[in-house]
């Protein structure tokens, strides 16, 4: 089972630049607005991160840095640090890029960057990723962004005092009382209850006198057919992702290129990978996040698993539980992370049962 889906954090680091000019002459306008700015991540009200921005003239280069804190729902602390190095004079091309990556068991990781090409090219970028959600100052410094109802990024005048780092939590997992996930051969519906419920849309129409403000049907869907077509290639897909790396609960890899030897990884770095592959095959897909059912029947837990389109129909898939089509007991969360994120702070404080009598 996967972590909170990443995309939702790391929105953040491609708009701090934001933070310092919203124009192609961007050298000045970033200088101008000092060495240093600092926001504050707030999810669902409460403190979970800080980030700051340092920027530094070194001879004809434009240094910038990005380090970033997080506390995620699960427990732990990720370390980010960007460094970047680009030319003062036009075109302001990248000369050199660099992450680290500190996991909350420790391990430091290092990559090198080398995108943006330009600081325009970053910029450019960054003004489109923040154009909802942003709220910005006269020169287009970024002031505040918000991305559903539990993500809060937010220009604060020194960067904030976080608490002691938090202890890593066991994923988050939704218990079921044992019974059969199939009746009839479908998918048993399940009802959500808590306040998920109002984030997640109806599958079904509620029996009459169910509380609808607080509990919501879900139905999964059984699985349509592989085509023969597509059954040999998307085997391949998986097996080479499977021969790449070993399955480790909470495992977290900063890259997916050049994977060393017995290469470890969640289900999330199983579909990512194979999305890579999928991509490389021609095949149009996407990679789905969401609950699936654990192996016992007994609770649902975060998954990613991944979706192929092929003639008007999309078929799942399941890298990590090797499985073509995927179960039909997977349950997709929203396209939008920022819908995610808020689901996933909502289900720790919900319940999931078997719905009788359907």
């Amino acid at each position: 089972m996967g972590k909170v889906p990443r995309r939702a954090f790391g929105v953040c680091l491609g708009l701090l630049l934001l933070a310092g000019c919203a124009e192609s002459s961007a050298p000045e306008q970033l200088l101008a607005r000092g060495a240093e700015t600092h926001y504050e991540l707030r999810l669902g009200g409460t403190l979970a991160g800080r980030l700051t921005v340092r920027r530094e003239v070194q001879g004809d280069s434009l240094s910038i840095a990005i380090v970033s804190i997080v506390d995620p729902p699960g427990g732990g602390r990720l370390r980010t640090e960007r460094d970047y190095r680009y030319r003062l004079a036009p075109p302001h091309e990248l000369l050199h890029g660099q992450q680290r990556v500190q996991l909350p068991q420790g391990a430091l990781f290092r990559q090198p960057l080398r995108s943006p090409e330009t600081l325009e090219a970053w910029l450019a970028g960054a003004i489109t990723a923040g154009a909802e959600g942003a709220v910005l100052d006269e020169q287009g410094g970024l002031l505040s962004l918000r991305r559903g109802e539990s993500f809060l990024l937010q220009q604060v005048a020194q960067a904030p005092a976080l608490p002691e780092a938090p202890p890593t939590l066991a994923p988050l997992s939704l218990p079921l009382a044992p019974g059969p996930a199939f009746l009839g051969g479908e998918p048993r519906p399940l009802r959500l209850s808590g306040p998920a419920a109002r984030l997640w849309p109806p599958s079904a129409a509620l029996p009459q006198g169910s509380p609808t403000a607080d509990a919501v049907l879900l139905m999964p869907q059984a699985a349509p057919p592989v085509p023969e077509a597509l059954r040999a290639p998307l085997t391949l897909a998986m097996e080479g992702v499977r021969a790449q790396l070993r399955y480790v609960p909470g495992a977290y890899l900063p890259k997916l290129e050049n994977l060393p030897p017995n290469a470890a990884g969640d289900c999330y770095e199983f579909a990512a990978l194979l999305q890579l592959a999928l991509d490389e095959a021609g095949f149009e897909n996407s990679t789905r996040l969401g609950l699936a059912l654990n192996a016992e029947g007994t609770g649902y837990g975060l998954h990613a698993w991944n979706v192929v389109f092929f003639e008007g129909e999309s078929y799942a898939l399941d890298a990590t539980l090797n499985r073509l089509p995927a179960p039909s007991t997977h349950l997709p969360f929203p396209d939008d992370p920022a819908q995610q994120l808020d689901l996933q702070l909502a289900l720790a404080n919900s319940q999931l049962t078997w719905a009788n009598g359907f």
